[in-house]
C-alpha cells in the first residue's frame, strides 16, 4: 500500500504573506528534495489560525497542525520530521 503524502498549506493571507509566508512559497530552494517529493504543499488564502490563537504570523498547516511563526529553518525541520513520522 502506498503512503500517503504529507499534507502542507502555507498561509498567503495578507498578514502571513507580508510577515515571512512569501519566503515560504520559496521552498524549493531550502527544502531537500526528497522531502518535498514525499509533501503535497499548496498555498491558502487563510487558515484561520490568527482568529484562534494569534501566536504570529506565517502559519502553517502540516497534517492538519498548525504552526505560528514558522520561518524558513523551522518549516524545512517540520517537513522533514512529519516525513519521517509518516
Amino acid at each position: 500500500m502506498k503512503k500517503e503524502k504529507v499534507q502542507v498549506r502555507i498561509c498567503v493571507g495578507t498578514a502571513c504573506f507580508v510577515q515571512g509566508g512569501s519566503d515560504l512559497l520559496l521552498y524549493n530552494d531550502f527544502v531537500d528534495p526528497a522531502i518535498i517529493a514525499e509533501c503535497e504543499i499548496e498555498g491558502c488564502s487563510c487558515l484561520e489560525a490568527c482568529k484562534v490563537n494569534g501566536e504570529g504570523a506565517p502559519y502553517v498547516m502540516i497534517d492538519g497542525e498548525v504552526h505560528s511563526k514558522v520561518t524558513q529553518e523551522e518549516f524545512a525541520r517540520l517537513l522533514t520530521q512529519a516525513v519521517k513520522n509518516a
